[in-house]
């Protein structure tokens, strides 16, 4: 699944943008994590296959996408993704965007640039304090460490990207993980939220902690909260048949 799709042009870049499941079925829009891509959604989208159509998008620089020329901040994306939604022609869809693909379809729900059906945020932070041990994480990652962890991943980017430079890219990502500015995280802007919203979190995400999870929860009016226990920030891949109900139950009570 994901293997096959199209790059559509998008500013100064193109992005791959792939499909799946039930070609009839209702449109939910997959927005992937930072230095991972479309493939990571492979767990839960085999879960949604049936019932949904699935579109699942390589954020620039990730997967099969072009890194372009502009700096890699949420704005940033939030701008791709709603030009690229745009020149979709999707009229109806909703999204499934885990964590910086989270972060990011927070800001598009709350900029009404894009009028989602819902948003499922999956490990995702709304804020990111000075104080908060995620900036520390950030701050103290290396491109060694990263390959240590996820040396198969870098694997496969080499063997698909376009241009390849996982070097570059990892700067630019752990440069925006930081951000503090208008361009980074949306803050207070979630308030602006109007479709329904679930948020998804993983008791043990070692990344975003369950205070976060909560505090967005209650900024966005009528939002819904899933904290699910023993569970990690990797947990649509780790997990999928167990979180799956959860997803469904909240997208049936979405009107059509």
């Amino acid at each position: 699944m994901f293997d096959s799709g199209n790059c559509v042009s998008v500013g100064d870049t193109n992005l791959f943008v792939s499909e799946g499941g039930n070609p009839r079925g209702r449109v939910i829009v997959l927005l992937h994590g930072g230095l991972q891509s479309r493939r990571d959604f492979i767990p839960l989208a085999q879960n949604l296959a049936k019932d949904y159509r699935l579109i699942a998008i390589d954020t620039r620089g990730h997967g099969r996408s072009g890194l372009g020329t502009a700096s890699l901040t949420y704005r940033q994306l939030q701008d791709d993704f709603t030009l690229l939604l745009t020149t979709l022609g999707l009229q109806k869809f909703g999204i499934i965007g885990h964590s910086d693909g989270g972060i990011v379809a927070l800001r598009l729900a709350a900029s009404r640039a894009v009028q989602p059906e819902f948003v499922i945020a999956v490990g995702a932070h709304w804020v990111l304090p000075e104080n908060d041990p995620a900036r520390q994480i950030y701050q103290t990652i290396t491109l060694e460490k990263w390959r240590g962890m996820f040396g198969s991943q870098i694997a496969v980017y080499n063997t698909e990207n376009p241009k390849p430079d996982f070097g570059k890219l990892f700067k630019a990502a752990t440069q925006m993980w930081l951000g503090s500015d208008e361009n980074a995280y949306p803050g207070a802007s979630v308030k602006n939220i109007q479709c329904p919203l679930l948020v998804v979190h993983g008791d043990d995400d070692m990344l975003v902690s369950r205070q976060q999870a909560f505090e967005l929860s209650e900024e966005v009016k009528g939002a819904r909260l899933l904290n699910i226990p023993f569970a990690s920030h990797t947990l649509l891949e780790d997990m999928p048949e167990r979180v799956f109900p959860f997803l469904q139950d909240f997208m049936k009570c979405v009107p059509a």
